[in-house]
């Protein structure tokens, strides 16, 4: 039975470990499974074959299967595994032990496994403990030296040593989802030589994995900047506390580099050097999730153009499970993956990958029950916060979806522990009939969209009750109620429900206004807010269409977001669909017309693109490919 196993040294936080395999073939069909916390990089005979590690936690550990056959050649072949143990969370890493986890069968038969006998040494060719992070979001950078390099993927080399076994890690079980593409270099166009930096378009926003070949006079230490943004004149690198580069120190002549530890969600690459050099190429290897677009004609040029950049903007934030940004987070937040999930089932016609990412949601182990603010996420990352409350009710939402998309009942009974959690969180701190805000010392943050006066980071709230997280618990409640009976779980959440719209309705709604106010004791009101108090029903019948011709209509209430801009028109939709249905797709054509017309390849976090959040929002988001959905809602015409 394979070991999980680590440096006999121990391990440390920020280190690259190396794993020499040695291994006999005679054309037998060859298979290696294998599992590393915290990611990986395969090597046969020297030649790159596989890497990334899915995101998991350690106790619900994932293998790769990965047929190794036609890189093996008769004789003694040598597998390298590097494997880079962050030692420290981020938003999509849940903390745990260093370890490499193999297996090796040849024609079925167990022939090598993980133990103390496989030999290993700390990497000599990367910075070990440099501890320099790109974004509290992804982590880690890497400087890695060139010039520092041995034989070691294709023969023994001086300082590895026997292993030692490593603890609190699972044995794994096979990857959920199908593995990466790697696909062709892509064709990066040279623009501009400043001050000592080369900048290179990539044509389209891309993901994917560095490049290059330069030839250098001497040796140095080249940084690596990517990013969405050139208006400064150059990358946009440093934003605060985040820094989008990488490290490499060549020698002198010509060098070759790729490295496939970290991804990079970039338009353009920028190299920065000590002293000139001849570059060949720069450019990245794209990643991406193997998913086949479906064929798609709205009848009219915008909107199918439109669709096409939303549907890549989905292929772009989908790796080893959903992303909101490739850029400068790479992280799975339960809402934003509701959206992300929807349209792909349009696109895509695709279910394992979604199936994954809500399974892996129902293994998030928050200790009061709620949904950490990203998954995997081990909930240690403080100042930041660590739970979105609402997020939490979006994750029913995602499962009840689900089940009406595929009739997999599976998938509700592994998730269905969780479901209750979350609803438990709620019920045991319902008060006056309402459900009041989580306290931020418990590292709740009371966000509901990305305006001032919903995104959880006003200071004159008086009062503990907002109406938009008591209108997403009633729609919880109501999908709650009809998961349960489809498990044939006894359970009666419409009463709660009906009793929670009740209230919701007595507390929050202006009748001098005809809307429903943002919380109690405040005067202000937003799109959002009104469109969930229909979604709930706590608005209905003459109410409902009065709040449905404000929300299409001029008005003075804050307006939605991109993140949250479905609300209002599944809103429209439930009042009537075909009287806002122009409406909708106008407002889509407004939207993202506008993008397209500034040279969109990927639709962008909001509506502003690239001044907002301090000038570090994304120009690709996972929550905008939201046309996808609401074109094949509005009844669009399919090839």
């Amino acid at each position: 039975m394979a070991k999980w196993i680590w440096l006999k040294e121990g391990q440390s936080v920020d280190s690259h470990a190396e794993f020499y395999i040695p291994l006999t073939f005679s054309g037998e069909k060859t298979e290696i499974r294998i599992s590393a916390d915290s990611d990986y990089t395969l090597y046969v005979n020297g030649r790159f074959v596989s890497c990334n590690q899915y995101r998991d936690f350690p106790y619900y550990k994932i293998y790769d299967a990965i047929d190794i056959t036609e890189h093996l050649v008769n004789g003694e072949n040598v597998i390298a595994a590097e494997v880079w143990f962050y030692g420290a969370p981020n938003f999509s890493y849940y903390s745990s032990n260093a370890g490499l986890w193999y297996e090796i069968y040849q024609n079925g038969t167990l022939v090598k496994e993980s133990d103390e006998s496989t030999l290993s040494r700390l990497s000599r060719t990367y910075q070990n403990g440099m501890r320099r992070k790109i974004s509290p979001q992804i982590g880690w950078a890497y400087h890695y030296d060139t010039t520092k390099e041995d034989a070691w993927k294709t023969e023994l080399c001086e300082g590895f040593e026997a292993s030692a076994l490593t603890e609190g890690i699972s044995e794994p079980i096979p990857r959920p989802i199908e593995r990466l593409d790697i696909l062709p270099a892509v064709n990066a166009k040279f623009i501009r030589t400043e001050e000592n930096r080369m900048l290179y378009d990539l044509g389209r926003e891309e993901v994917g994995f560095p490049t290059l070949r330069l030839t250098s006079p001497a040796k140095q230490k080249l940084k690596l900047w990517w990013g969405e943004h050139i208006a400064d004149g150059k990358v946009r690198g440093i934003i605060d506390c985040r820094n989008f580069s990488l490290e490499i120190t060549v020698g002198e002549g010509v060098t070759e580099f790729s490295n496939y530890f970290r991804r990079l969600g970039a338009r353009y690459l920028e190299l920065e050097y000590e002293t000139p050099v001849e570059i060949d190429h720069l450019t990245v290897y794209p990643s991406e999730y193997p998913v086949r677009m479906l064929p798609f004609d709205f009848g009219d040029e915008l909107r199918n153009r439109i669709y096409e950049v939303a549907a890549r903007t989905l292929v772009l934030c989908m790796h080893d499970h959903y992303e909101d940004c490739p850029w400068r987070e790479q992280s799975m937040y339960a809402m934003d993956t509701r959206n992300q999930i929807i349209c792909g089932y349009f696109a895509f016609g695709e279910t394992k990958f979604p199936r994954a990412a809500l399974r892996l949601f129902g293994e998030d182990d928050r200790a009061d029950g709620l949904l950490n603010i990203t998954t995997p996420y081990k909930g240690d990352m403080h100042p930041i916060p660590s739970a979105i409350p609402s997020f939490s009710l979006h994750f029913i939402t995602m499962v009840y979806e689900y089940y009406l998309q595929t009739g997999d009942l599976s998938l509700l009974k592994e998730t269905f522990p969780k479901l209750q959690k979350i609803v438990n969180a709620c019920t045991s701190r319902m008060a006056e009939g309402l459900l009041p805000m989580f306290e931020q010392t418990a590292g709740a943050w009371n966000f509901y969209e990305w305006t001032d006066n919903l995104s959880g980071k006003s200071t004159d709230i008086t009062s503990p009750y907002e109406t938009p997280l008591n209108c997403l618990y009633s729609i919880a409640l109501g999908r709650m109620q009809a998961i349960c009976d489809w498990l044939g779980e006894k359970a009666d959440f419409l009463s709660i429900k009906n009793s929670l719209n009740q209230k919701i309705a007595e507390t929050f709604y202006n009748k001098e206004r005809g809307l429903f106010v943002d919380r109690l004791g405040s005067e202000t009101y937003s799109e959002l807010t009104n469109a969930l108090a229909i979604l709930c029903g706590a608005a209905t019948g003459e109410m409902a269409e009065k709040i449905a011709e404000t929300l299409a209509g001029e008005h003075q209430i804050v307006k939605c977001s991109l993140s949250m801009v479905c609300f209002k028109y599944d809103a429209l939709i439930t009042v009537n669909k075909e009287k806002y249905r122009d409406y909708i797709l106008a407002d889509i054509d407004a939207t993202y017309g506008k993008m397209l017309a500034e040279d969109a390849t990927s639709f962008w976090e909001t509506e502003n693109g690239q001044i907002d959040f301090g000038k570090a929002a994304s120009l690709c988001h996972g929550w905008s490919a939201m046309p996808v959905y609401y074109y094949h809602t509005l009844e669009a015409k399919k090839n």
